[in-house]
């Protein structure tokens, strides 16, 4: 009898570990080394991330790692398969949001930045970079779906794994309702403290609190799949043998049964 793979395979389980993985590194330290870059070049922190584009004249390495961190992050969230149909469309969605931002450069405002030239429909930058954010909020308060409980509701104890669950997506949405927060009220803020860069740090609040998320899914679903693998052990092909012979069962019944007593990894 075939072993059923049932999510995913092995390799594209490994796949999707590298996919989160990659994807939270960028988001955690990519807007940051982007920042250096500028600090190397005796720039000051930028008041947005956004505005490393035109920081120094053509560009140069700020505007080099921007617009990298964004292709990276828009062709990870866009070939990410999610768990189901609306898993999916969340990350595709985010995606081709992130590379919205790459795309369509902020205004160009010689008063802020002299060498600055107007790059294509500046007018949809800050739309893309909404959108963006809104979706890394959207995928957080998602968090993989019914797929995910399901499997984690067949762990023992699974009030915990729920409770693990919602303390990931809460670190994350805390980061990133902060950030919305500041966001509404950064112009008052900016009143009595004009030298913070509120829309950069607002920012990096969105991308560190996504990445985090990213990386803690991921060491949650690395200990379920332990765990399933222990409680729900692969028959063994003595097993099947053993089988081999025996008085049919109807085919829905054998399935739930092969169902019952295999763990099928969480990809």
């Amino acid at each position: 009898m075939k072993k059923r793979s049932g999510f995913a395979d092995q390799s594209i389980g490994k796949t999707y570990r590298r996919l989160r993985y990659m994807a939270g590194a960028a988001l955690i330290g990519m807007p940051l080394l982007t920042a250096f870059s500028g600090f190397a070049l005796d720039c000051d922190l930028e008041p947005s991330l956004s505005d490393y584009y035109f920081t120094v004249k053509d560009g140069g390495v700020p505007r080099t790692l921007f617009l990298i961190f964004l292709a990276f992050l828009g062709g990870v969230l866009y070939s990410y398969r999610g768990l189901d149909e609306r898993d999916n469309f969340i990350h595709n969605a985010a995606g081709i949001f992130a590379f919205g931002v790459a795309l369509f450069p902020m205004q160009c405002i010689l008063s802020e930045h002299p060498d600055c030239v107007p790059g294509l429909l500046p007018v949809l930058h800050l739309p893309s970079a909404g959108l963006l954010y809104l979706s890394a909020v959207a995928s957080v308060i998602y968090s993989g779906g019914p797929k995910l409980k399901d499997a984690l509701s067949r762990l023992s104890e699974p009030e915990t794994w729920f409770k693990r669950l919602w303390k990931v997506k809460a670190l994350s949405l805390t980061l990133m309702t902060i950030g919305i927060i500041t966001f509404l009220f950064h112009n008052q803020l900016k009143a009595y403290f004009p030298e913070i860069s509120w829309v950069f740090w607002i920012e990096y609040l969105g991308f560190a609190g996504f990445g985090i998320y990213w990386v803690r899914l991921m060491w949650l679903i690395n200990d379920a799949n332990s765990e399933g693998r222990q409680t729900f052990p692969p028959r063994s092909e003595e097993a099947e043998e053993k089988t081999f012979g025996a008085p049919a069962v109807p085919l829905e019944a054998a399935e739930k049964a092969q169902e019952a007593e295999s763990w099928s990894d969480i990809p």
